[in-house]
C-alpha cells in the first residue's frame, strides 16, 4: 500500500429502519484515536473504494449551494483543525438525518469520516458501513477444544456508500456509483454531498479517449520516432494502470507522452470538455477500447485493434468468416489437437 498518514477520524451512528421514516443520530462528540488498528481500517476502506471502477465524479457545489458544502469550506478555512474536524462531521450528520426523513427503504448505519493522505494527495473520505454477522472458532478453556461462535463485524467489502473529496482543484468529488434498483433510495446521499456536474468513470474515460484519437500520436522515448497506434494504446493501457488513485490528470499525460509540448492541454483550452484538468480512469472501460473479446458455441478469441490494422485477423461481413493468420497459433491448436 501506498504511503498512508491518518490526520482525523471520527464515527457517527445514522439509525434508521428501512420500513420506517424517521432518523436519528448518534453523534461522537470527539475525534477517534488514531491508532494502528484505525490507520489500518482507513487503509482497507480506500482499497475497497479504489477497486471500484466505475465511479460518480463531480465538483463540489459551492457553499452557498449546500449545507455540506458551506460546513466542508468553514473546516477547511478554519486550518483542517480537529476541533472544526469535529464540528463539521457533526453538523453534516444533522443535515444527512434532516434528508434522510421520508425516505422509506433507506436504512442507517456508522458514518466514518477520514481525513488522510496518500502520498502527496490529502482527501477527505466518508463511508458508510454497517455491521455484519459472522461466524468464529473459539477456545473452550474447559475442555481444551474449539467452539463455534456468531460474532458482529464491519463489513468493509460491501460497503454501503462512499464519498471521497480530493484536495485541490478540478473534478475532486468521487463517489461510488450505487446500483439502479438501489437509486432511489441512495439519492439522498448524493442530493446530501452536493455533487455538481457529475459524470460516471466510463463516460469520462470515453469523452478522453475520443480526444486521444485526434491528438498526434507520441514519439517513443527511446528511438526517438513516432509510435504506431499498437504501441501507443498499449502504452496508454499501462499509463493508465500506474496512474496515482488511478487518476489521470491532463498535465501529467502531456509531459509523459509528448514532454514540452501540450497537445491536450490546447485542444482543452479550444473547447468545453467534461474532463477538465483530470478525472478518475475506468481502466475496465479503457481496456474494452483496445482490447477485444468474444465467444460463442465454446470457441472464443482475444484481440486488440491492432491485430485488425496488421491483418492478422480479418472478418468478412457478408459470409461471417473470421479469418486469423498466424502460423503459430495455428501449431499450437494442431499440437493441442493431436496432429
Amino acid at each position: 500500500m501506498d504511503q498512508l498518514i491518518v490526520h482525523h477520524i471520527i464515527v457517527h451512528e445514522l439509525k434508521k429502519q428501512p420500513e420506517m421514516a424517521e432518523a436519528d443520530l448518534l453523534l461522537s462528540s470527539q475525534a477517534l484515536p488514531i491508532t494502528e488498528l484505525a490507520t489500518d481500517l482507513i487503509g482497507r476502506l480506500d482499497q475497497t473504494f479504489e477497486r471500484k471502477s466505475d465511479l460518480l465524479q463531480g465538483f463540489l457545489l459551492e457553499p452557498d449551494e449546500g449545507l455540506f458544502p458551506a460546513y466542508y469550506q468553514n473546516w477547511l478555512e478554519d486550518g483542517r483543525r480537529r476541533e472544526s474536524f469535529v464540528d463539521f462531521s457533526r453538523n453534516s450528520m444533522t443535515a444527512l438525518k434532516d434528508n434522510l426523513q421520508g425516505v422509506v427503504g433507506a436504512k442507517g448505519g456508522y458514518l466514518l469520516f477520514a481525513d488522510y493522505s496518500i502520498e502527496e494527495q490529502r482527501m477527505l473520505g466518508i463511508y458508510m458501513i454497517r455491521n455484519t454477522e459472522g461466524m468464529v472458532f473459539t477456545d473452550d478453556e474447559v475442555d481444551e477444544s474449539l467452539r463455534l461462535q456468531t460474532t458482529a463485524y464491519l463489513d468493509i467489502q460491501n460497503m454501503a456508500m462512499a464519498a471521497r473529496l480530493l484536495a485541490g482543484p478540478g473534478r475532486n468529488v468521487q463517489m461510488i456509483r450505487h446500483a439502479r434498483t438501489q437509486s432511489s433510495i441512495s439519492q439522498y446521499f448524493t442530493d446530501w454531498v452536493g455533487i455538481d456536474r457529475a459524470e460516471t468513470s466510463s463516460e469520462l474515460t470515453h469523452s478522453f479517449l475520443e480526444m486521444v484519437e485526434e491528438l498526434p500520436v507520441p514519439k517513443d522515448r527511446e528511438t526517438g520516432f513516432a509510435m504506431n497506434e499498437g504501441d501507443f494504446e498499449k502504452a496508454l493501457v499501462k499509463y493508465a494502470a500506474k496512474a496515482p488513485q488511478q487518476t489521470i490528470r491532463v498535465q501529467d499525460f502531456d509531459q509523459h507522452f509528448y514532454g514540452n509540448d501540450k497537445p491536450l492541454q490546447d485542444m482543452l483550452a479550444e473547447q468545453e470538455s467534461p474532463i477538465d484538468q483530470g478525472f478518475r480512469v475506468d481502466r475496465k472501460a479503457l481496456r474494452n477500447q483496445f482490447y477485444l473479446r468474444a465467444g460463442v458455441g465454446g470457441i472464443s478469441i482475444t484481440c486488440t485493434k491492432d491485430h485488425f490494422r496488421n491483418g492478422q485477423i480479418h472478418i468478412d461481413e457478408a459470409s461471417g468468416k473470421i479469418t486469423i493468420n498466424s502460423e503459430e497459433l495455428a501449431s499450437l491448436l494442431l499440437d493441442q489437437n493431436g496432429e
